[in-house]
């Protein structure tokens, strides 16, 4: 359960996008760093009670709800429907990065299904892994055993998993990373070929190596469906056979998993959502941590104003590179449309913001992923459950980035097109947190 000494993989919980190299320098932010391990946080002994799993183990805990086990796939079918994650957002990964790879083959690869807050990892043969976004705690961490057929118990993993899923490699907080790998044949990564950090700022050259594609994408190039025919990477990539498949019937059996996709727009969406999480962590520690301090000094006897000035200016700080990810800053182009081959898209488009169908959820999929550069995850239960500080910090920097006279213009690529229908969805659309009286007020 713990990780390998050359760093490849981390604990159980063993989602192919956590990969663990360093993080490339181009992708790095300066944060305010926080020890996460002492007050106010103290993410290993807190308990999780905020996010999906903790919910859904509640409710297994008082009989309300049971989990089916039905075959081979064991608890899978039933956690996704308990969860509301659709089977569409299946992604498969078939490089050996973790501790199970002795069941993960490119004849058996690792599926990965999400919703907006939730993962869960299901190898054949082996735990089923989750990690969920905790409004506390940043990304919690669990397994299921499928053997426990009597009292299934989701079994949180702080410790055993914090020496890769809290450190540099993922920003400093408990969190995830996508990781592009060039695997041998027998799907283990090599690392001297290189690696790569994935999220919606990477070009699609460097996206997905070790990872099923299906898809369309005419004539840009992924490293997706690849295996190196030794151990060292070529003089000339040649990926012509991976490109633009409808199948991967000829690569493996689709019998034991729920899909025979592995879409790419799932993936995209996957890769843009979990780097704004690990943003949402910095953010939401850095705004406990600075309230915390506020308290204390103020109950040290020391000036009020000043107190609450300092921890304004370190919130509205750490929101800052949010906003701008948010805001799909650095989205790298597309130069040809995208398609995927599940019904993914229709899955997730079909959770509108209102009766009115405006949603930040309706991809553009021609020259960028959405068509309002404005994530979907402002939406979600964990955006709406974080500290009322760091929200109307967030509601304010996004609302600012609308105007012309943006004064941080230079870190997001908005024209004024962008900029009006960013505007007009918050206002005809607004999280339900998004108080635009409470952000002019605190401006005033």
């Amino acid at each position: 359960m713990f990780a390998k000494p050359n760093g490849i993989y981390p604990c159980a919980l063993t989602f192919a996008y956590c990969i663990l190299l360093l993080v490339c320098a181009k992708y790095a932010v300066a944060t305010d760093k926080v020890n996460w391990e002492e007050a106010p946080i103290r993410y290993s002994e807190t308990e999780p009670k905020r996010n999906a799993i903790a919910r859904l183990q509640l409710k297994l805990d008082q009989s309300s709800i049971r989990l089916e086990h039905s075959g081979e796939q064991g608890y899978l079918k039933s956690v996704l429907d308990h969860l509301k994650i659709p089977i569409s957002s299946q992604v498969l990964v078939f490089s050996k990065t973790s501790l199970q790879d002795n069941k993960i083959s490119p004849e058996k690869p690792r599926a990965i299904y999400f919703n907006d807050d939730t993962h869960v990892g299901y190898v054949r043969d082996g735990v089923i892994e989750v990690a969920a976004a905790d409004a506390d705690l940043g990304m919690a961490f669990y397994t299921l055993d499928p053997d426990s057929v009597e009292h299934p118990k989701f079994v949180r993993q702080a410790n055993r998993c914090l020496s890769c899923h809290g450190a540099a490699r993922t920003s400093g907080v408990p969190g995830l990373l996508v990781r592009s790998v060039y695997p041998n044949p027998k799907g283990e990564p090599v690392v001297k070929a290189g690696s790569f950090l994935s999220n919606h700022r990477s070009p699609l050259t460097q996206r997905w190596g070790g990872w099923y594609v299906t898809g369309f994408h005419g004539e840009q190039q992924h490293i997706g469906n690849y295996r190196l025919s030794q151990d060292k990477k070529p003089k000339v990539f040649d990926n012509a056979a991976g490109m633009n498949l409808k199948s991967l019937e000829a690569y493996i059996d689709f019998k034991p998993y729920l899909s025979n996709h592995s879409d790419i727009v799932a993936l995209m969406v996957l890769e843009h959502q979990i780097e704004a999480y690990n943003l949402l962590t910095q953010a939401n520690f850095v705004s406990q941590h600075a309230l915390w301090e506020r308290d204390h000094s103020i109950a040290m006897g020391n000036d009020r104003p000043q107190a609450e000035h300092a921890a304004g200016e370190r919130i509205r700080k750490a929101v800052l590179p949010l906003a701008h990810y948010l805001l799909f800053s650095r989205e790298a182009k597309l130069t040809e449309p995208v398609v995927g081959t599940s019904r993914f898209q229709l899955d997730f488009e079909a959770l509108v913001t209102d009766d009115a169908g405006r949603s930040a959820r309706q991809f553009d999929l021609q020259t960028r992923m959405l068509k309002v550069r404005l994530s979907y995850l402002i939406y979600s239960q964990t955006f709406a459950e974080q500290p009322q500080v760091l929200r109307r910090a967030l509601a304010s920097e996004l609302l600012a980035a609308t105007e012309e006279t943006y004064h941080e213009a230079k870190h997001v690529e908005l024209n004024a097109e962008d900029r009006q229908a960013i505007r007009e969805l918050l206002q005809k659309s607004p999280p339900a947190w998004f108080d635009f009286d409470g952000v002019r007020d605190s401006k005033e």
